[in-house]
């Protein structure tokens, strides 16, 4: 960053305090505060994935966009757009984060017995209410596509402290030091910020609702797959809501 950029960002910085009547000095401490700070790394997961899809997807055949939209009653608050060029089919994207300290070896599992985590996939207090419903569970078409990373699911649960915490159980951290081929807690904070993962709703949905925090297997998962690979799943999912569209419009 530019001395330029940096005189720029404490400028912003200065009337944010300013706007919001935040003390200068404590700004950082407020920021910090273990309430706020799941709010702000989950905002800041929507940012990180727009700027991930706008890089990995071509430009001439996919428009990314990042919506900043005020939720409204009965309308779907909508994190990420992207649209296909030639055809215009416009396919929402969300973004959630893994639920904290939930990655587990799998060998208590009912489900499983590989290691895995979930994902916090239901809705909020205020976005229940928004929506008009009892239901905290997304219905399979709330969204087209479903993005996460591992990063949250390696942070201790309930602690106390003013930073996270990597989790403590010595067996999970080796397996995750593995899968990652990493030496050390700050690198295997990083790998899991990398570690980006997508699924189709459709394909995890159970009578019509997306699970409230599915699950997604540490590596061979047959519905998570890597962010990297998603092209042509998308092209996929167009050409499906493409021939839908048809259908609907005969009847």
């Amino acid at each position: 960053m530019m001395n330029e950029d940096k005189i720029k960002l404490a400028d912003k910085l200065l009337l944010y305090c300013s706007k919001f009547n935040v003390p200068q000095e404590y700004l950082f401490e407020v920021l910090e505060d273990q309430k706020v700070t799941p709010m702000i790394r989950g905002k800041a997961m929507e940012y990180n994935a727009f700027l991930l899809l706008e890089k990995l997807l071509p430009r001439t055949t996919w428009s990314v966009q990042k919506l900043n939209l005020n939720a409204q009653t009965g309308i779907y608050d909508e994190d990420i757009s992207i649209t296909h060029r030639r055809t215009g089919m416009i396919l929402k994207v969300e973004s959630k984060s893994a639920v904290r300290g939930s990655f587990k070896d799998g060998k208590r599992s009912r489900n499983f017995n590989v290691p895995y985590f979930l994902v916090k996939s239901h809705r909020s207090r205020s976005n229940i209410k928004l929506a008009g419903s009892s239901n905290d569970r997304y219905s399979v078409d709330s969204f087209d596509v479903l993005i996460t990373n591992t990063s949250n699911a390696i942070f201790q649960g309930n602690t106390v402290g003013e930073h996270l915490e990597v989790i403590y159980d010595k067996n999970l951290k080796k397996i995750l030091y593995e899968f990652y081929d990493v030496l050390s807690d700050e690198d295997l904070i990083k790998a899991g910020e990398s570690d980006w993962r997508y699924c189709i709703p459709k394909d995890i949905a159970v009578d019509g609702f997306i699970p409230r925090t599915p699950y997604v297997k540490l590596f061979n998962d047959e519905n998570w797959k890597s962010l990297h690979s998603i092209e042509e799943r998308l092209l996929e999912v167009v050409e499906e809501k493409r021939k839908l569209n048809q259908t609907t419009r005969r009847k």
